[in-house]
């Protein structure tokens, strides 16, 4: 077992693999990839995985729309099921978010989206038994869906493999070793590893591994949770993807009478946690909570049977988008972190974009400087022009 390499990833969930993929297909670097479970793990094995390419902001909508693409076209040439399925996304505003959803709406339809606006009936068409009294604005993704998360960790890191990746699941990293504030290799549960760059992909433990080194990034480790209904036969063909912006909540089906339901409004993401110790199962009020929510829009929710939920993390930033740069104190060290929710949508573009970060190559068409940890210090964090007034999560 080889103790020396030239690049080391920490962290096995979506990103870790595909910047493992991105690296391994461009250099000849000897690679290392570590995670303290099994690859997809943490919060990439937990994620609800839609895909869409709706944003409030120009360059994360030409993020999401090539990752989209990735998705469409990548498992059509390789010998891969990721799962992609093409289900369509409904986007719901009442009147306090009606104008900025049109905007938003224009501006995603510039960058190539195919989005539009639905009327009511249109809607109902589509949804079935759908309360709409509230709303003003609805908005359509038909080419939105869902992938499965740890089908495509897998099928990057099987990839990233091919080309010498060695990744060593199960293996918890205890510390980044420096020595003349540069990166010298890692300490891990099974010994130590040297390395002349290492790539810090750990989520919500970025700063637990960071503090040592006097770095501290603004990343909180945020509990959120998922609930799953159950639905009733006569809602079984529900199966698009449903955004209630007067709550916050979502609905995602998965080809199954099942619909897990999550939240993202303010109330929903105030947990902070310690990453190591957390609820992984749904609490009895966020179960109430999203029910209820699911039954004010679709009331034959009623009929749903709970089949309970499960507690993830996502690792928030200020502006709720990634970071992704170099360390400013630690020569050889780069944080990929912050993702907030949006890391397995946007994974195969952050390979590319990580890849050309550390090997100082311009392959991506997508501007790192944005994802800069200094945007938060400098006051350049990223924002909507037109943001949603009743969702915190962007």
């Amino acid at each position: 077992m080889s103790s020396h390499f030239d690049i080391i990833i920490i962290g096995g969930g979506v990103n870790g693999a595909s910047i493992a993929m991105a690296l391994s297909q461009r250099s000849g670097a000897n690679i290392g990839l570590f995670d303290r479970g099994g690859l997809g793990s943490g919060a990439t094995g937990r994620s609800g995985a839609m895909i869409r390419e709706h944003y409030l902001n120009s360059e994360l909508v030409r993020m999401a729309s090539d990752a989209k693409k990735f998705f469409e076209d990548w498992q059509a040439n390789r010998d891969y099921d990721l799962k992609f399925r093409k289900t369509g996304r409904v986007l719901l505003f009442d009147q306090s978010d009606a104008d900025a959803a049109i905007k938003n709406a224009e501006m995603n339809k510039s960058e190539g989206v195919n989005i539009e606006v639905l009327d009511k009936k249109t809607t109902s068409e589509i949804l079935g038994e759908v309360c709409l009294d509230d709303i003003e604005v609805i908005l359509y993704e038909p080419d939105a869906g869902y992938a499965d998360s740890l089908r495509t960790t897998y099928a990057f890191a099987k990839e990233a493999q091919k080309n010498g990746t060695t990744i060593h699941t199960h293996t918890s990293v205890e510390r980044i070793l420096t020595k003349s504030d540069r990166v010298c290799g890692i300490d891990t549960s099974v010994g130590k590893f040297e390395a002349e760059k290492i790539i810090n992909v750990s989520g919500p433990w970025v700063n637990k591994l960071l503090s040592p080194l006097g770095e501290s990034l603004p990343v909180t480790p945020i509990r959120v949770q998922m609930v799953g209904l159950r639905r009733p036969p006569h809602m079984e063909h529900l199966e698009q993807i449903v955004v209630d912006h007067t709550s916050g909540a979502y609905f995602r089906t998965d080809g199954t009478p099942f619909t897990l339901v999550g939240g993202e409004s303010e109330e929903d993401l105030r947990e902070i946690v310690d990453p190591d110790s957390f609820g992984l199962n749904a609490d009895h009020d966020f179960i109430t909570r999203y029910w209820s929510r699911a039954i004010n829009r679709f009331p034959s929710f009623k009929d749903a049977t709970c089949r309970g939920g499960y507690g993830s993390l996502y690792d928030m930033t200020p502006d709720s988008n990634p970071i992704l740069d170099k360390s400013s104190k630690i020569e050889g060290l780069y944080n990929v972190t912050g993702f907030s929710g949006h890391g397995f949508k946007l994974s195969p573009v952050i390979g590319e974009m990580v890849a050309d970060m550390v090997m100082g190559t311009n392959h991506s068409r997508h501007d790192n400087n944005i994802f800069r940890e200094s945007r938060f210090a400098n006051g350049s964090g990223i924002t909507a022009k037109y943001p949603y007034l009743k969702r915190a999560h962007q």
